[in-house]
């Protein structure tokens, strides 16, 4: 018995088999219509992400046995592989978009099916269909080809996983002073699976370049078949338990507007900081845990970009660091008043408005060393 082919074998039916199941659970989901329509449309791209990464897994595992020779199969794993990175861009640019303005182009899915429609017609033009990919060295098409075509799509790979990482990390930057849960809206468990796909997708390159990885049991078959399992789970995951919070800044911003400030004629943009703090003190809308920035105008008459300016000049924090540092002040007020009263430290940490302990204890952290910081300066 050939253990090599047993355990190839077996890594391919885990990462086809896992990832038949992320799409079953998604699409269970989705059936069941409780999510709102932003995220529905998240949930069908991923659906799609993972239909296609089945397909090329699968003809990769029939190429790599030999169990199935038409000329057609070559193309449409190519086509499926360049596929890949723009559906999970795609779906990262749906969880990271910011403004209203911010349209997905669909010419990225028009510019790949031309390269690969491209790629078939040039192997049909040469006259020997169903002997797989043999062009000549020189001339164009053989850059879309043999070897060349490995590269071509690890190239786009690359390309479209740092254009991913480039919009999640610009709207980490903008969201702190958009939402006060930041553990929910900040997508940092993204980063992990960034990980995993910059050591899976582009891989071929490596292949490219070291031809004899590509023929080791462990590095070329079973890691990355092993890696893309874990990739698929985590991205189903986190997808499937909602780990995340979609609503642009300023879609939100407009309904309020539309719905609540019709009859108001002009916004009073100026905030004068007694009267901020006695509505903070009043209403104490930190204690909602899914509190945003924009839950704030319409009381406070005035914009998005000029409240999360005056919080940033005036307490020196951004608008998530001053809301848990409000949290934390009822949370000590709680704590004094209850005293010795059955009212838990979990609970109490609730009512103030946390999301959870972890988030306290981050705010906690925080404040203490402010607080350090602050007596060490007048000492």
């Amino acid at each position: 018995m050939n253990y090599d082919y047993f355990f190839i074998g077996l890594s391919f039916s885990a990462s086809v088999f896992s990832t038949f199941l992320c799409l079953v659970l998604l699409g269970l989901k989705l059936a069941k219509n409780t999510c709102d329509l932003a995220v529905k449309k998240a949930i069908v791209i991923l659906i799609s992400f993972f239909a296609i990464s089945i397909f090329f897994y699968s003809t990769t595992f029939f190429e790599a046995f030999s169990l199935v020779r038409l000329s057609y199969i070559k193309e449409l794993n190519f086509q499926s592989a360049l596929l890949m990175p723009i559906l999970f861009y795609h779906f990262i640019f749906e969880l990271t978009r910011l403004k209203k303005a911010d349209k997905f182009y669909y010419f990225n899915y028009v510019t790949c099916i031309t390269i690969g429609l491209s790629l078939y017609f040039f192997q049909t033009k040469q006259g020997n269909p169903h002997a797989g990919i043999h062009f000549p060295v020189q001339g164009f098409p053989s850059f879309w080809v043999a070897k060349e075509a490995i590269l071509l799509a690890s190239m786009y790979n690359v390309i479209y996983l740092t254009l991913s990482l480039y919009r999640l990390i610009r709207y980490r930057k903008n969201i702190s002073n958009y939402s006060s849960n930041e553990e929910q809206d900040s997508l940092l468990w993204l980063y992990p699976i960034f990980v995993l796909g910059f050591l899976l997708l582009p891989g071929s390159i490596v292949f490219y370049v070291v031809p004899v990885v590509k023929q080791h049991l462990f590095f070329g078959q079973l890691l990355p078949n092993g890696l893309f399992m874990f990739f698929a789970i985590s991205l189903c995951y986190n997808v499937f338990c909602e780990n995340f919070a979609l609503g642009t800044e300023d879609i939100l911003e407009e309904t309020i507007t539309a719905n609540k400030l019709k009859k108001t004629k002009e916004k009073e943009l100026f905030i004068n900081k007694d009267t901020f703090e006695q509505y903070i003190a009043e209403k104490k809308p930190f204690l909602n845990p899914q509190l945003k920035i924009t839950d704030l105008l319409y009381d406070l008459m005035t914009n998005r970009s000029y409240l999360s300016q005056f919080i940033n000049t005036t307490y020196k924090m951004n608008f998530s660091q001053y809301i848990n540092h409000c949290r934390y002040q009822e949370y000590l007020r709680l704590q004094a008043s209850l005293g010795a009263t059955k009212k838990t430290q979990e609970d109490m940490i609730l009512a103030s408005g946390f999301r959870s302990y972890e988030s306290f204890k981050r705010t906690q952290d925080s404040f203490l060393e402010r607080e350090g910081a602050d007596r060490r300066i007048s000492s």
